[in-house]
């Protein structure tokens, strides 16, 4: 998402050369007399010197109201001297060569110096060296609005990271506040002459350095057991565990709309290296965390304003909360349950469309055989129905015989023995005289057919009047019409 147009301030411009050096070093002195006389004494001593002025662009004032409706313009214009803007001209004072070994010698040994600033002894200024000292005034500076943060002591400029092939990344400006919640900060100033290629080249620079390892068998001062452990932890062991350094891009030059769009390329350019994976949108390890503010909006508000825009963020915020990206873990996480509820509510619902019509059990709660789809039965349930129909045939079949006659051989069912494999599943034929077992033992010692006797007339009559004892009479008569040659 491109950052959203910051406007509505005026930038607070601040004198260069002098006045800002007693911003910076003495800002209780009330006036930076004491520190242009001071300067004046290093420059004699060959300590300090003089490498240009701050230039700005001539500007017209603008008509009064009474000019604007006073009528139409004049055929001649009206000439007007030309006003430099407040701050142009000022003389740039910095350290020689001599000036920093003295600064070496005399500062603690921990103490990090910076080197000397590029391109400030250019005759057309030092635009970019003063936006430095502008954003270290206004991080330090008493007269910032809300508490400063760091003291000048804990500032480094021109600091060196060191790359392979003899090369050096410089940052312009590094911060290391930890009691101010700000452990490590790296600052680079950008002005509206920067490509927005230019800008994030340097960028590449910073993740070719955070790549370079080293080897510490020892393990001494890292938490890690890796045998190669990041170079970057030597210089800055007060950074996060589990973060990279963070790098803060200060903009000036331009209006809110321009330096916005700079910013939006900017991201656009750089997002393979602050830009989390997509499998895993919560995961920074090795990524760069990297801010933006307009340096207008810096000096006026002060670092405590929600003026830093977080790379891959959607809304400005407070650098603290920039810094640890509290809205976009936030609304990440969110995205991720939400999505993560949706999809155990779709697995929920897909799992009860597979619910048994017999058991009413899911798919995911029958362990053996073969699930139900929702519409069929399970495999249990299957084999269950199978084995019921067959036992109600089976019964079905055993109510029909015993309803009927016995066996005439050896007197049991008509259905055969129960339990034994010669059981019959289907119903005897009507003409059926005999059990299955020993119609069976019948055929297998080659006898012929059983045929009951045919009833004689006086049964016959006999049956007419009354119910006959012959458990076999209506086989008999069956027998009878079937087969009216036999006796």
């Amino acid at each position: 998402m491109s950052p959203a147009r910051w406007g509505g301030h005026r930038p607070r411009r601040l004198g260069g050369g002098p006045g800002r050096v007693w911003l910076l070093a003495r800002p209780d002195h009330e006036h930076p007399n004491t520190v242009a006389s001071a300067l004046r004494d290093l420059a004699k001593n060959k300590l300090a010197e003089q490498r240009g002025s701050t230039s700005g662009l001539p500007r017209q004032p603008e008509p009064a109201d009474s000019d604007r409706s006073a009528g139409p313009a004049p055929k001649r214009p009206v000439k007007c001297r030309p006003i430099r803007p407040p701050g142009a001209g000022a003389v740039i004072w910095g350290l020689t060569d001599l000036g920093l070994d003295a600064a070496k010698s005399t500062l603690p040994s921990d103490r990090k110096i910076g080197g000397r600033a590029c391109s400030v002894g250019r005759t057309t200024g030092a635009p970019h060296a003063m936006a430095v000292n502008d954003t270290i005034v206004a991080f330090t500076s008493p007269a910032t609005p809300g508490k400063p943060i760091g003291r000048i002591a804990d500032w480094t400029t021109e600091a060196p990271h060191p790359l392979p092939g003899d090369r050096n990344q410089f940052a312009d400006a590094v911060l290391t506040a930890p009691t101010d919640k700000v452990p490590v900060l790296l600052v680079e100033a950008g002005l509206h002459n920067e490509t927005p290629d230019f800008i994030a080249a340097k960028f590449d620079r910073y993740a070719e350095y955070f790549a370079l390892t080293y080897n510490d068998p020892k393990h001494e001062g890292h938490h890690s057991d890796a045998k190669k452990l990041p170079t970057w932890r030597r210089k800055y062991p007060m950074a996060g565990p589990d973060s990279l350094p963070p790098i803060a891009l200060v903009l000036g030059g331009a209006g809110p709309r321009g330096l916005n769009n700079l910013i939006t390329k900017v991201q656009d350019l750089t997002a393979r290296h602050w830009a989390p994976p997509r499998r895993d949108p919560l995961d920074f390890t090795g990524r760069i965390p990297i801010l933006a503010c307009h340096l207008d909006d810096l000096k006026e508000n002060g670092p405590h304003a929600a003026i830093w825009w977080r790379f891959g963020g959607q809304e400005w915020q407070t650098l603290t909360d920039a810094l640890a990206h509290a809205g976009y873990t936030t609304r990440v996480q969110a995205r991720l349950d939400a999505e993560h509820q949706a999809e155990r509510e779709a697995r929920h619902q897909r799992l009860e469309a597979t619910r048994c019509p017999g058991c009413n059990r899911r798919c995911d709660e029958i362990h053996t055989g073969r699930p139900s789809d929702g519409t069929s039965l399970c495999g249990d349930c299957q084999t269950k129905a199978w084995k019921a129909e067959r036992e109600r045939k089976q019964q079905a079949v055993r109510d029909a015989h015993a309803a009927r006659w016995p066996c005439y051989t050896c007197k049991g069912p008509l259905r055969g023995r129960p339990g034994s494999g010669l059981e019959l599943t289907e119903e005897a034929p009507a003409d059926a005289v005999e059990c299955h077992s020993c119609d069976l033992a019948r055929r297998n010692n080659e006898v012929g057919r059983l045929l009951l006797p045919k009833p004689t007339p006086r049964e016959e009559r006999r049956a007419r009047k009354e119910k006959p004892d012959d458990p076999w009479w209506e086989i008999r008569l069956i027998h009878a019409r079937k087969y009216p040659n036999r006796n």
